[in-house]
C-alpha cells in the first residue's frame, strides 16, 4: 500500500474541494484489492456506492477496516463504520485508514 501524508491528504481536499477524496477512495480501494484480493476494483467500488446512494460506501467503510487488519493492523472495522452515523464525523475515515495502511509498511 503507497504510503501517504496525511496532513497532505488533508490540505488536498481541502484545495480541491472534495475531489481528492473521491480520488483516494478509488486508488485505496484499487490498492486495498490488490492486497488481500477482496471487493471491487477502484471504479467499480466507486459506481457502486453511486448506484446504492452511499449504503455501499458505509459497508465499505466495515470491510476496509476488516481487510486492513488482515494485513496486520488493529481491528478498527466498528469504528469506520458508527463515524458516519456520529454527526458526519465518518469524513475522518480516509484519514484513519491511511494512518493505519502507512503503519503497515
Amino acid at each position: 500500500m503507497t504510503n501517504r501524508s496525511i496532513v497532505m491528504m488533508i490540505v488536498l481536499s481541502i484545495v480541491t474541494f472534495g475531489i481528492y477524496w473521491i480520488y483516494w477512495y478509488v486508488v485505496f480501494q484499487s490498492e486495498l484489492k490488490r492486497e488481500t484480493g477482496e471487493g471491487f476494483g477502484g471504479l467499480g467500488h466507486l459506481l457502486m456506492t453511486i448506484i446504492t446512494f452511499g449504503i455501499y460506501g458505509l459497508y465499505w467503510n466495515f470491510a476496509a477496516g476488516k481487510r486492513l487488519a488482515q494485513q496486520g493492523t488493529d481491528d478498527w472495522s466498528i469504528i469506520y463504520f458508527i463515524l458516519p452515523f456520529i454527526g458526519g464525523l465518518g469524513i475522518l475515515n480516509p484519514f484513519f485508514m491511511q494512518h493505519q495502511a502507512n503503519n503497515l509498511s
